[in-house]
């Protein structure tokens, strides 16, 4: 049986000097704010370089956590209007990622042999960033009649919510 394909890192960098954007929501909400986009870059990296989220992501991260629904909304909501996330993935996708989200992810996986790739959620060139995109490709998610008959169940199990799951 072969290995299944990691796409999730172990590790992320953090920088010393963190941005304007993460300043600015250690300022509103002090180290509580800081604290949960460390935990929430945690999930997405654990992930790749993007986090689905949709109406239950709030109440599953509550359980992991600790902080109230409506308070990781509110978070969540300020991310986006200050740009920590992209606005238009997260309207068109409801997924989570940035533009430094996805450099780094994709400096930490230069190494290696393939990586998953969904070209409808890239904000930059994974090959500007060491990956070998002819080794990778590219998967736009928006054509399930391509996928291997094999596959497709597993991916419709992933897309349901985790209350259409059990």
């Amino acid at each position: 049986m072969a290995r299944p394909k990691k796409q999730g890192l172990d590790y992320f960098p953090l920088d010393v000097n963190v941005d304007n954007k993460i300043e600015i929501l250690e300022s509103k909400y002090g180290i509580l704010g800081f604290g949960f986009i460390i935990k929430l870059f945690q999930k997405i990296y654990a992930n790749g370089y993007y986090l689905e989220w949709n109406k239950y992501s709030p109440i599953l991260l509550k359980k992991e956590i600790g902080i109230e629904e409506d308070k990781i909304s509110e978070f969540i909501d300020f991310c986006l209007e200050i740009s920590i996330f992209d606005k238009t993935l997260y309207s068109t996708y409801r997924i989570l990622t940035s533009k430094g989200i996805q450099k780094r992810y994709f400096t930490v996986c230069k190494r290696r042999k393939d990586v998953e790739i969904i070209n409808n959620y890239l904000l930059v060139k994974p090959g500007d960033y060491g990956v070998n995109v002819n080794n990778n490709p590219p998967n736009n998610n928006n054509n399930e009649s391509s996928q291997p008959e094999e596959n497709k169940s597993k991916n419709d199990e992933n897309a349901k919510t985790p209350l259409e799951r059990s």
